[in-house]
């Protein structure tokens, strides 16, 4: 589904207010199928399911 692997740093860049671009984060799982995301903690222990569109690299 992409580059991204569990153990990764990445930031996002969703454009979403809840989530602002740059947010620092660890990849902790992605799902098989795009629709299905990328489950991630960010830094300060908040989760969300992204699609890999919306993370850059850290």
């Amino acid at each position: 589904m992409g580059s991204h692997a569990p153990g990764d740093r990445v930031q996002s860049c969703t454009g979403d207010p809840g989530l602002p671009d740059g947010t620092r984060g660890t990849v902790t799982s992605v799902g098989a199928d795009y629709g299905d995301g990328i489950d991630m903690t960010f830094d300060g222990g908040r989760r969300f399911n992204v699609l890999a569109c919306g993370l850059d690299p850290a």
